[in-house]
């Protein structure tokens, strides 16, 4: 096991402790090793680059925190090239395999990038409850789609790849790389330090990932690579802001977000989230949307007004149509894996439906996942800033609210989201402005539109919400609903974009300017975004055909978390977090 650098038999503490000592032992810029020659209990290259870098203590962690520290109880697929050189067999076999076709031999795998989203769907549901968060989740898919995205491009145009990170890979003498191999060890390596609890799941995705790939150069190259990116954007990400829970005080204020009147144990989410690091975009600032109407004035009162009757539990204006949107986009229960799940959804059936390659599917999936991520952080600084309240209880203080248009209805219920108990009326609890399926919406379907060219392609969609409503006759008939199936069908990106942030009022959960501006703010965010993504070019004689793309120079001119110190900091926070 290469993370055993002591080679005591076990991965602990004192291995990571180990290369941390020689890292500061090191002048800075001479950090060559030869790893052979360190001799036992000193062998600090584990991820055999030659180097002994921060990301080589980063492997030792992460193999802490997936607990697999028994050298007898290993996934093989997930070993590292072999740094001795002193495996016989090994070697003869390396000499036999180097003319294999390894073209032919990536042929049989499916499309790695819809492999692996696809068992992110599945991990976001099955994940600890705790984690099922939409910043975690959006932090997540953009972390591993970056993963896949930069290994693709690296191993498909090593001399001018063109990656959303920098990485310090000599790839001088290497015998080709494999895409698929280099992308599905990038997105284990992140998924498997973002969701241990799922780590069967992961071991055994690898290992089927990996099934029938040739054991030579090439394969061990590419699991090498991939590694590597994986835990440098672990690293990078590792103090982002994103583990800082945060608490929020209510307030009686009349306005301001408070406590869901029917559910007040439920607590406050996302208080902090807005502080979090952005990926592409330099700063919320440039994206906050201006306050919402002023309690007083006409606008708000309509909006009031249209929420009163349309998203209310026995509403006589809301259709069955509305009814089954607003359920059909919810995602709001646990065990859903919140709305980033169904938008993981979209992008699986457009890619698919639309035959794209491996190529262009790592672009448009590290695109769309980087716009969310981002728009998820502007929202939830939006709405922490503006503090602005739920309809339910601006309702319920209609009276009180100094708008003589307005009427308050102490009484009153919303239909609510779907929350996987018998309760009707729930608010997921974060303040309503701006909304965050409406951003998240604008974010996805806008990269859709910029990715393709054009708003016109028509797709289906199935949501887990409709099929738990056909599984049970009763609860589909209180909701007055009829069902045949759970898919609805859209003519457009922007019709879908719309219907996702209008489900939102019919549920009555959201003002409709909370949707409106949403959309526009996702879809400025997803605008912005665009440029820094290309699709890798497969024909090295063309180059990339989308290099000449401008891109966002303040991305890694300002993304200090790329320098050295701020590394060793990432490192040093991980070891204080980690349970030896």
């Amino acid at each position: 096991m290469p993370e055993d650098v002591n080679e005591d038999g076990q991965v602990s503490s004192l291995d990571a402790l180990t290369i941390i000592n020689e890292l500061n032992r090191q002048t800075q810029g001479d950090q060559s090793v030869n790893n052979q020659a360190d001799g036992r209990g000193r062998m600090t290259d584990v991820n055999n680059d030659g180097r002994n870098t921060e990301l080589d203590a980063l492997m030792v962690i992460n193999r802490l925190n997936r607990g697999d520290n028994d050298l007898n109880d290993r996934n093989p697929t997930n070993e590292l090239p072999d740094n001795n050189g002193q495996d016989g067999d090994r070697d003869n076999d390396r000499n036999q395999d180097e003319n294999v076709d390894n073209d032919e031999v990536e042929n049989e795998n499916s499309d790695v990038v819809l492999a692996w989203n696809d068992l992110f769907g599945e991990i976001l549901a099955d994940t600890d409850g705790s984690l099922q968060t939409p910043g975690y989740a959006s932090r997540s898919m953009a972390m591993l789609n970056l993963a896949i995205y930069d290994a693709v491009g690296i191993a498909t145009n090593a001399d001018d790849a063109d990656t959303f990170y920098d990485y310090p890979i000599d790839l001088s003498g290497n015998t080709g790389l494999s895409a698929e191999v280099a992308a599905s060890q990038a997105a284990y390596t992140v998924l498997s330090s973002l969701y241990p609890d799922q780590q069967e799941a992961l071991d055994a995705f690898l290992e089927t990932s990996l099934d029938g790939t040739q054991s030579d150069r090439t394969t061990e190259a590419s699991v090498a690579l991939g590694s590597e990116i994986g835990n440098t954007i672990l690293a990078i990400r590792a103090n982002d802001g994103s583990q800082i829970d945060g608490t929020y005080e209510y307030t009686e204020e009349i306005g301001y977000f408070k406590a869901d009147p029917l559910n007040p144990d439920v607590p406050a989410w996302g208080p902090s989230w807005g502080n979090v690091d952005t990926f592409a975009i330099d700063s919320v600032d440039e994206f906050s949307p201006a306050s919402p109407p002023d309690l007083t004035s006409e606008e708000y009162a309509e909006s009031y007004n249209e929420v009163l009757e349309l998203g209310s539990l026995d509403s006589e204006v809301r259709t069955a149509d509305q009814t089954e949107a607003g359920i059909f986009w919810a995602y709001d229960r646990e065990g859903l894996g919140t709305p980033l799940a169904l938008f993981n959804d979209v992008l699986l059936q457009v890619a698919e439906q639309q035959g794209n390659s491996m190529e262009e599917n790592a672009a448009l999936f590290a695109q769309a996942s980087v716009a969310m991520a981002d728009a998820a952080i502007v929202a939830w600084d939006t709405k922490f800033s503006e503090e602005f309240w739920r309809p339910v209880t601006a309702i319920h203080a209609g009276d009180d609210d100094g708008n003589d248009l307005t009427e308050g209805d102490a009484d009153w219920v919303a239909l609510g989201a779907p929350n996987g108990e018998d309760l009707t009326g729930f608010t997921p609890q974060f303040p309503t402005y701006i909304s965050g399926h409406a951003t998240f919406g604008g974010a996805l379907f806008a990269s859709l539109q910029e990715f393709y060219g054009t708003d016109d392609i028509a797709f289906d969609l199935v949501s887990e919400e409709l099929e738990i409503l056909l599984e049970d006759p009763e609860l589909q008939e209180a909701y007055g609903l009829d069902l045949d199936d759970a898919v609805r069908s859209f003519d457009s990106f922007s019709e879908a974009m719309a219907e996702n942030g209008r489900s939102r009022v019919y549920l009555g959960i959201h003002f409709d300017f909370d949707d409106t501006v949403g959309q526009e703010v996702g879809s400025a965010i997803a605008a912005s975004v665009a440029a820094d993504f290309a699709v890798a070019s497969t024909d090295d004689s063309t180059g990339n055909n989308q290099n000449d793309r401008d891109r966002n120079d303040g991305r890694n001119d300002g993304n200090n978390d790329r320098d050295r110190n701020d590394r060793f900091a990432a490192i040093d926070a991980a070891l204080t977090d980690t349970r030896f």
